[in-house]
Formats: structure tokens, sequence, C-alpha cells
């Protein structure tokens, strides 16, 4: 399969247009997790999966959910993995799909996002953490291995930044309005608010995990 959905219990002011516009349109499943399964039967997309520990919705909402999906795994409050964590693993079990957009995951609380964040470095996540899509109405997120890549402008984003998440060697950064020479350091650094010049950039790095984020301001 090419793509899987994912909707977090994220706050909906985070929310890009195409959730309230046009959801129907987005190919491919979707697995809610949370308030986020709420929010695709509202809009007529019946989850595949309802994942999570439901503490932010009412026992009315659960039996609903309960009632609809197929697939409705509840889980304690009080457990080793975030909601996001649940949702991605169970994704990646059921479709083994090429990417996971993953919607809800950058706002609300900081130490959730980090979570998000640092996917790369936990084992469970390792084979696949190349095709996590995190997207927001200001940001994108998604993560290299080591390599050289060509990567697009998308619509609407002004900014990009590349995160050496942890050690890197020979980041190169070629034709960005900032360009970059053979970085290499021990500690995580971000390279914010670069810009493109024309439709791509070029950039490359030999040991590493680099976070592309594109971004713009909220209006």
């Amino acid at each position: 399969m090419k793509r899987v959905n994912i909707l977090l219990g994220g706050p909906k002011s985070e929310y890009p247009d195409e959730l309230s516009k046009s959801i129907k349109g987005i190919p491919g499943p979707w697995i809610g997790a949370d308030r986020g399964s709420l929010y695709l039967i509202s809009h007529g997309i019946l989850p595949e999966i309802a994942i999570g520990d439901f503490d932010s919705i009412n026992k009315k909402e659960q039996k609903l959910l309960r009632d609809n999906v197929h697939d409705f795994q509840k889980f304690p409050p009080e457990k080793d993995d975030t909601d996001s964590e649940l949702c991605i693993l169970a994704a990646k079990e059921k479709f083994n799909a090429a990417e996971y957009y993953i919607y809800g995951g950058t706002g609300g609380r900081i130490d959730h996002f980090l979570v998000n964040l640092f996917l790369p470095y936990d084992q469970r996540f390792l084979s696949f953490y190349d095709k996590l899509y995190f997207k927001s109405a200001t940001n994108t997120i998604r993560f290299f291995r080591p390599g050289r890549y060509t990567i697009y402008h998308k619509e609407g984003m002004k900014y990009v930044g590349f995160v050496n998440l942890g050690p890197v060697t020979h980041l190169n950064i070629l034709d960005a309005k900032y360009k970059l020479d053979d970085f290499t350091a021990m500690k995580p650094v971000s390279w914010a608010s670069n810009e493109f010049v024309k439709d791509t950039i070029n950039f490359g790095f030999e040991s590493g995990i680099i976070a592309v984020i594109q971004s713009r301001d909220k209006k």
C-alpha cells in the first residue's frame, strides 16, 4: 500500500486546510488516535483503527467509536507509549505502507511533539522512520537517512530548516538561500529559516539523521 493517514489528537487549529475542506479526497485509509477518531467520523471517514487511551473523550463518545470502528483498541492511561507511537506502530503492522502521513502531531503539548521528533532513535521505528511525514497548517517534517537528496518546495511554506537530531558528519546544503559546506558536529543543531531560491534544494550528509522542516508563520 502506498499511503496511510494518521490523525492524532492535536489541536484543530493546527490542522491543514485539506482536513476540513477536502478530507474525502485524501487517498489511503485512516487511523485515528483518541479525539482524532471522532473528527474522522464526523467528516464521513470511518477509520480502520481507533486507538489510544481515550482520556480526552467521554463514555458516550467512546461508545460511538466502539459501535462504528471495527478495530477499537483502548489502552490504559498509564502506559509506556504515547498515542502517536501506538498509532504509527499499528499502521505499520496492518498496512506496511510506503508513506505514513501524520496529522495533528506538531501542535499542543511540547513533550508529545518531542516524542514524535525523536522517533528515528527508537529501534521500533528504525526500519521506516524515513517514511513518516508530519503535516500541519504551518509545518511539514520529514526524516532522512545518510545520502544525497533533492527536496521540493511545498506550496505555501516560506522557510526550510535542516535539523541534525544528533551527531552528523559532512552535511552539505548546496543551493538554498544559505549554503552549508561540509558541516560536522557531535550535538544537535537546527539550521533554521533557510529558504528556497528555486523549486528544489539539494543536500546530503554521510552519517546521522536529518529532519527537514518546511514552515510558515501563522496568519
